[in-house]
């Protein structure tokens, strides 16, 4: 038996709900040991590669854990002669549900008012998701980030944690798991394991930075693994952090007491039941890169800024996206409109703006008249799954494909229509900055929009087999961040030609998920890598110049309007050029 293709389905039947049909178009993502299709509005089933590795016992028994953060198995699948074949559980919606690998970066925290009570509150859930696992015989051995979701809206951070059949439990052992969250002094998996991986993804919650990671004298960036074996972790007194790190006096004093009594003194033993109690003096501290170069090469401009309401989203029609909600025209100072939520998109018109959100699982679009302050909701009704903005072109996803939003005018009317309508798997496309990216049965594809009117599918096999964590996307140039099996983080750059159908690739080993980069139409980015230099490339020519100036640092999100670099930083908006 094998999964649904381009070409046929597959009949199946969930224990317990009924025969259903699996298609092409209700595939989420293939990896690891099968592939996951979408039944309905809140059912996902998993078919195995390989039918032999089901454990209908197993299964059985993860079917007993009820916890609302663990998204556990709610019965088998078995095929049409009646063989097992994999096993249903609860959808996760990652428009409701962010990866945690995303809660890592200043950019969400930025973005979505996340702040060192909601990462405690988080960390707290998580610390009580593995203490249930626990107290029901399950070992969770694989509880890497990437397996691990939060459930936000503004308030309240639920965690949700996936891939429940790789727990050991009773008699089924468990054997794999991801390198970075390993204890490499440890034997085999048992709870004291369980608390190390926990504490790797959990200090990353806080700090944005595996414990393991920025720069030691002694071993190279990419040798972290090395560094997990020989407890050289951030808080040995020789190692260097960039300032994107957050400052570890975000962490409650006894949860940092005892991150540096596991990470750089191997000790092995439950986290506190009360975070904020020191059980032991703690020396730990960020360690700054000491920028003390050049001053003056570059020149900062302040654009925007608003008394006791951030500046949160930059878009590249050169609109803000503040705390409160309220978008506003930088040039003018003037207000434009007020979002429902964070996730929206923002295009100029020649008389006015055009902002899309997604409520309710439908597409919302207003136009606000240049200069009026008065903003009219239009009358558009399209399914969105999740939506997408190029330079100054606006797309829904929804079940039919990526559908672009066309704007018309007849006199003081205005109308909103649907354009043209590309194909994709709607279940297996995320929408980044700029891009999508389509997970066609393992087979990755990125959709690259491109000048007035066109889009691109282009397929990337440097992405296959590894999960795409950020995106952003130009002018013939995309930059995406994803882990590999290892839990190394990589930057693939991708340069194509002028018609997309060829593209060069380079790959980059980095510590963490941040993508810090503005992608300017005329072809050139601009960087920020390390403290203290900002890097101006032209892709096309391979051509790259690193500015020194110790005003520039990685807590700078970068953006643009259209050929200007902007960058948000401690809520205001700046302008950045050379002299």
């Amino acid at each position: 038996m094998s999964a649904p293709t381009s070409r046929g389905s597959l009949k199946v039947e969930l224990v317990g709900r009924g025969l259903v049909t699996l298609r092409p178009s209700d595939h989420v993502a293939t990896g690891g040991e099968g592939s996951i299709y979408r039944v309905g509005k809140d059912t996902v089933a998993k078919i195995f590669t390989d039918p032999k590795k089901v454990i209908p016992a197993k299964i059985r028994e993860l079917g007993k854990l009820k916890s609302p953060y663990v998204i556990a198995p709610k019965g088998l699948i078995v095929s049409e002669k009646c063989d097992p074949v994999g096993y249903y559980m609860p959808y996760i919606d990652e428009a409701e549900c962010a990866p945690l690998s995303r809660v890592f970066t200043n950019d969400f925290w930025n973005r979505e008012g996340f702040n060192e009570k909601f990462a405690k509150e988080l960390v707290i859930r998580m610390r009580d998701t593995v203490s249930f696992a626990h107290g029901h015989g399950a070992i969770l051995v694989d509880a890497n980030e990437l397996n691990w979701f939060m459930k936000f809206r503004g308030s309240n951070p639920e965690p949700r944690v996936v891939d429940v059949d790789s727990w050991a439990i009773g008699r089924w052992p468990a054997t794999a798991i991801m390198p970075s969250i390993r204890d490499w002094n440890a034997k085999g998996f048992d709870e004291k394991s369980d608390w190390f991986s926990w504490g790797v993804v959990t200090f990353q919650v806080f700090t944005g930075v595996h414990p393991y990671k920025g720069t030691h004298p002694s071993y190279k960036k990419t040798e972290f693994l090395e560094r997990m074996k020989a407890n050289a972790s951030v808080f040995a007194p020789n190692v260097r952090l960039n300032q994107a790190v957050r400052d570890f006096s975000l962490i409650p004093k006894g949860l940092l007491a005892w991150y540096e009594a596991v990470f750089q003194k191997g000790e092995r033993n439950m986290p506190p039941s009360n975070f904020d109690i020191a059980t032991a003096s703690s020396a730990a501290r960020v360690l700054r890169i000491q920028t003390i170069g050049k001053s003056g090469l570059l020149v900062f401009e302040k654009l925007y800024e608003r008394t006791n309401d951030a500046v949160v989203r930059t878009f590249r029609s050169g609109a803000a996206l503040l705390a409160s909600g309220l978008l506003v025209d930088v040039h003018t100072k003037q207000e434009i409109a007020k979002a429902v939520g964070r996730e929206c998109e923002v295009a100029r018109t020649p008389d006015g703006w055009l902002i899309l959100e997604k409520e309710n699982g439908q597409a919302k679009l207003t136009y606000a008249e240049m200069g009026s302050q008065k903003a009219e909701w239009l009358a558009f009704s399209i399914e969105a799954k999740s939506i997408l903005g190029y330079e100054n072109r606006l797309f829904v996803l929804g079940e039919r494909g990526l559908t672009e939003i066309k704007l018309h005018s007849f006199g003081t009317k205005v109308l909103a229509s649907a354009g043209q309508t590309w194909s994709t798997l709607p279940n297996a496309t995320q929408c980044f900055d700029g891009l999508g990216i389509q997970d066609a049965m393992g087979a990755k594809f990125l959709l690259l929009p491109f000048g007035d009117s066109g889009l691109m599918h282009v397929r990337v096999r440097e992405l296959d087999g590894k999960r795409v964590l950020r995106g952003k996307a130009g002018n013939r140039f995309a930059s995406v961040i994803a882990a590999d099996k290892s839990g190394s983080y990589q930057r693939i750059d991708l340069v194509f030609s002028k018609d997309y159908g060829t593209y060069r690739s380079d790959v980059t080993a980095v510590d963490d998920t941040e993508l810090d980069i503005a992608i300017l139409p005329k072809g050139v980015n601009a960087s920020i890598e390390d403290d203290g230099e900002l890097c101006i490339s032209v892709p096309s020519s391979g051509v790259a110049t690193k500015l020194e100036d110790k005003h520039v640092s990685t807590k700078m999100i970068l953006g643009n309007f259209g050929d200007q670099v902007v960058y948000i930083e401690n809520g205001s908006l700046w302008s950045v050029r050379m002299k």
